[in-house]
């Protein structure tokens, strides 16, 4: 999802407004006519339909013995919403439409902790955990905050 007033020169969205779903956000899109199309807390599948990678091997291309992956709509997702039609769920994302999400954070430090231990695996030891926050948070600071601390 795009956050509101986030683009870049040309008018197209910027990466610093994408906004990732989480397990347990309550999320809500509208249609045009602001209308409900879905409310519901969020509740990953990341297995329902899914279908092989494929690579080349041998100039041939095969499936991948292990290495699974949901597709909706001809496009390669993450996950869709549990118990909902995957095409249904990946209409929500087609068009501009209007949506709001709300999230549960007990503190700002350990949200930011939680999301950074569900991001792909970095070439990064578990011990950095803490350097990892601190560094996001002081390229996050302006220079005003920065000079206080």
């Amino acid at each position: 999802m795009q956050e509101d007033g986030f683009a870049d020169k040309d008018g197209s969205w910027s990466y610093e407004g994408l906004q990732i779903l989480e397990e347990g956000d309550d999320f809500t899109v509208y249609a045009k006519d602001g209308s409900v199309l879905f409310r519901g807390i969020i509740h990953r599948d990341t297995e329902t339909g899914a279908i092989p990678r494929q690579l080349l091997l041998n100039g041939r291309l095969v499936n991948h013995r292990t290495l699974r992956q949901q597709a909706v709509g001809g496009m390669w997702v993450h996950w869709i919403q549990k118990g909902m039609n995957p095409k249904a769920w990946g209409e929500l994302f087609v068009g501009k439409k209007r949506c709001l999400f709300r999230r549960k954070e007990s503190d700002p430090k350990s949200a930011l902790l939680d999301r950074l231990e569900h991001q792909p695996a970095m070439n990064v030891s578990r011990g950095m955990r803490e350097e990892l926050y601190e560094r996001q948070i002081s390229v996050k600071k302006s220079p005003k905050q920065a000079e206080k601390d």
